[in-house]
Order: structure tokens, then C-alpha cells, then sequence
């Protein structure tokens, strides 16, 4: 008999008739300003005692992803690991020093002879390499949030990025834990987004509508594997306590 975890959205979990399958992996998307990232800290707030929770951001400061947790309710202290810090630290701020080089008037043949050199120009750190190495570490039960996929679909190869994912999907699968990972929509080719929507179990997508002087939302399943009777619209809304029923 199947074993089903929270979402943290109570109504979603009445829509899945339980939750999700420990096991699962999950993808949510949408586009900017609908909420993604906030389901994701919601999701990660809604672990249990004795999950492990794993959260990778790519574009917030840990601080600010714990005060969202924090707020949320959670009562896990997640491991936060940053590759959009480590991203800035080995590449980012590399390529500032070689442009403030530059414009005082050094050549990079002058910056490549000077201390250093070598560091300032190295982007050989591959993050999607340790993202996979990375989800090989968890202990299970664990919980993972891969907030966004985005930042390795811009700077890796697509076919890479899928292959990665799969991985992760086993692992979680293999381990009975859950892998959540979130994707702004209708910014890939069909063939990539087609291929991440098959390789995950759950598809969710957040829509937001106009509503006169105010926006509307819906969370949308899109796809369950296995339960397709389970697709459906839901009317939701954004309090302090995340996403709830809207009224």
C-alpha cells in the first residue's frame, strides 16, 4: 500500500486523495510573479520529523529562504545549499575582476601573467555535476526542493539537465523520498519541457488571472502518473500562512 506524504497544501492533498507517494517527483511551474518559489518553500516547510530537507536555491539568499520557511510554519531546519552564491563566487565575480581589469587599461595577456590568473578565468565548476552528487549524499526520508530548474536549463546542456533530473527522480524513487523542482513555463522549446513533464510523476502549474483591480489563481494538476481522473483545477489564493482554498 502506497505511503503518502503533505504537500503543505491542504487542499491539494484532498485532491490527490491523501498526498503525494513517498517516491515522487514533482514539478511545479509557472510564470514569473504567479508563486512558484513560494509553493516550494511551502512544500519544504510541510516536512515531518525525521525527513531530511534539502533545499538548493539558485537565486535567494539563505536567510531569505529561512524567514519564508519560518514563517511558514515549518518545524525541520532545512540544509541549504546555494549554488546561485557558489555560482556568483567561482564565476561571476571572476568575470567583474576581468572586466575591472579592462578597463584600466590591462590586456588579458597582462591578466593571464599576473597572480592568480588562473582563477580569475576558471568557470570549470560544473553545478549540475553537484547537484547530482549532492542528492547521491541524502539520507532518506529525505525531502528536495530544486529551486529552479531554470538556472541549469540556461547555462547546460538540455540533454545534461534531463539526464540529471532522471537521476534525482531514481534516487527519490529508490529511497521513498520526495523531490520537488520548479520551472518558469513557456520559456523552453516543446521538446524540453515535454521531456522534464515526462520524466517527473506530478505536474503542477499556477495560473494567476486578472480579476479586475486584483489577480486570481489556480493550481492546476496537470498530470499524476498512473491517475489521470486525478487532473483538475483548483481556485487558490496567497495569505500570510502560503497558498490556501480561495473563498
Amino acid at each position: 500500500m502506497a505511503e503518502y506524504a503533505k504537500t503543505g497544501v491542504a487542499i491539494l492533498d484532498k485532491a490527490l486523495e491523501g498526498g503525494l507517494p513517498r517516491g515522487g517527483t514533482v514539478l511545479i511551474c509557472g510564470t514569473p510573479g504567479t508563486g512558484i518559489d513560494l509553493f516550494a518553500k511551502q512544500f519544504a516547510a510541510a516536512a515531518s520529523e525525521g525527513e531530511n530537507v534539502v533545499y538548493f536555491a539558485t537565486s535567494e539568499r539563505d536567510e531569505d529562504v529561512m524567514d519564508t520557511m519560518k514563517r511558514l510554519g515549518t518545524k525541520v531546519e532545512p540544509r541549504i545549499v546555494n549554488i546561485g552564491s557558489l555560482y556568483y563566487e567561482s564565476v561571476l565575480a571572476k568575470k567583474l575582476e576581468v572586466s575591472k581589469y579592462r578597463l584600466e587599461g590591462l590586456k588579458m595577456r597582462d591578466i593571464m601573467r599576473s597572480d592568480g590568473a588562473a582563477s580569475i578565468t576558471d568557470e570549470r565548476v560544473n553545478f549540475l555535476t553537484m547537484l547530482t552528487y549532492e542528492v547521491s549524499k541524502l539520507q532518506p526520508p529525505y525531502r528536495l526542493v530544486l529551486d529552479s530548474l531554470d538556472f541549469f536549463l540556461e547555462y547546460y546542456d538540455h540533454a545534461g539537465v534531463l539526464s540529471a533530473l532522471r537521476t534525482t527522480r531514481a534516487h527519490s524513487q529508490h529511497t521513498k523520498s520526495l523531490a520537488l523542482v520548479t520551472m518558469l513555463q513557456g520559456v523552453y522549446d516543446s521538446r524540453t519541457e515535454s521531456g522534464i513533464e515526462e520524466v517527473v510523476d506530478i505536474v503542477l502549474e499556477i495560473e494567476r488571472l486578472r480579476s479586475g483591480m486584483d489577480f486570481s489563481r489556480n493550481l492546476i494538476i496537470r498530470k499524476v502518473r498512473n491517475h489521470p481522473e486525478m487532473a483538475g483545477i483548483i481556485p487558490v489564493k496567497i495569505t500570510h500562512k502560503g497558498f490556501v482554498p480561495s473563498d
